[in-house]
């Protein structure tokens, strides 16, 4: 008999310790998530500052570039479509590398190979927008050495 009310006590009680919201639930097939949140690495940091800081000076251009177009325009001719395609192109793809930049650093995931791909996301969009925007000359060579270093900090540090 007290081996009968043992097993029923000994069953509720760890009932009672499993919760259904809690962590404590065993779930066949799933696998524990720990709460933490991984660090950021620092290749992600690196690439991730390299691709904001060509949206903001693409932005501080175009709004200077806006405000002297909209007060000459009655001077000079409008430009045409091809161009014009080109400057919403360019704003675009800055929008997108901004945004998987800041994904790559303030995403909060456990899994590190979230980050790295927002990172290589971000590098791909920052060559693209430098294509667009830049001349070919001399500044096309300072994003090119700057484009390699991060990609290969990404490469180096990421297999680490």
């Amino acid at each position: 008999m007290e081996s009968a009310q043992n097993k029923k006590v000994g069953s509720t009680g760890s009932a009672q310790n499993k919760k259904v919201g809690s962590m404590e639930v065993e779930m066949p097939g799933v696998v524990p998530v720990s709460p933490t949140v991984a660090a950021c690495p620092a290749a992600v940091a690196l690439v991730s500052v390299w691709a904001l800081i060509t949206p903001f000076f693409l932005f501080l251009f175009y709004g200077v570039w806006a405000l002297l177009t909209s007060a000459l325009s009655m001077f000079f001719p409008q430009k045409d479509a091809e161009a014009s395609a080109l400057d919403i192109g360019i704003v675009c793809c800055a929008v997108l590398q901004a945004a998987a930049a800041v994904l790559a650093v303030q995403l909060p995931c456990h899994r590190v190979w979230v980050s790295y791909a927002f990172a290589y996301l971000a590098l791909a969009l920052t060559i693209v927008g430098q294509c667009m925007f830049i001349d070919p000359g001399d500044a096309i060579f300072i994003s090119a050495v700057g484009d390699l270093m991060c990609f290969l900090a990404l490469l180096l540090v990421g297999d680490k």
